[in-house]
């Protein structure tokens, strides 16, 4: 029985580099075999790569193009983020400011009241505090309880009536 030399991954890619183990394919007959098949397969398929390789000139620039296209900065989609945003701010300062104006509310004033303004806001602030304690309904209230107070004087006189 003669003994079965095979080829190891680091010879056949060596000889498939173009660098075969010389003194071991000369020695041995089954290897010389076996390097033959593997150089006419890596052979194979180096042509039928350079066969898929060739293109018309036209296809390779549009293939650099397509890179360049893909490796240019994309400044359009930020810009318009930008844009957005900013119209997005300046539309919330405009509500902001719009619904920060006070609404002025009624208020009950006495006659003898009306003389002169108080020039501090502290104190303003401190008279319609007084004016809000002493009124029985809070103000935005006050139509309804005008209501209420209508429909039971007209149940009342309903109710004399009869």
């Amino acid at each position: 029985m003669g003994q079965v030399h095979r080829l190891n991954e680091t010879e056949i890619a060596e000889a498939l580099a173009g660098q075969p183990a010389k003194q071991r394919i000369a020695e041995c007959e089954d290897c010389a075999t076996e390097f033959t098949a593997w150089e006419e397969l890596g052979s194979g398929l180096r042509s039928d790569l350079a066969s898929q390789a060739e293109q018309p000139e036209y296809f390779w620039m549009r293939q650099r193009a397509r890179i360049r296209e893909r490796l240019a900065p994309r400044s359009t989609p930020l810009s318009w983020a930008a844009a957005a945003i900013c119209a997005l701010l300046l539309f919330a300062f405009v509500l902001v400011h719009q619904g920060a104006a006070p609404t002025p509310e009624i208020a009950q004033v006495q006659p003898s009241s009306v003389a002169a303004a108080p020039a501090d806001p502290d104190d303003a602030l401190l008279e319609d505090i007084h004016a809000s304690l002493e009124r029985d309904v809070p103000a935005p209230l006050s139509p309804a309880a005008m209501l209420v107070n209508e429909m039971t004087s007209a149940q009342t006189s309903q109710v004399k009536e009869n």
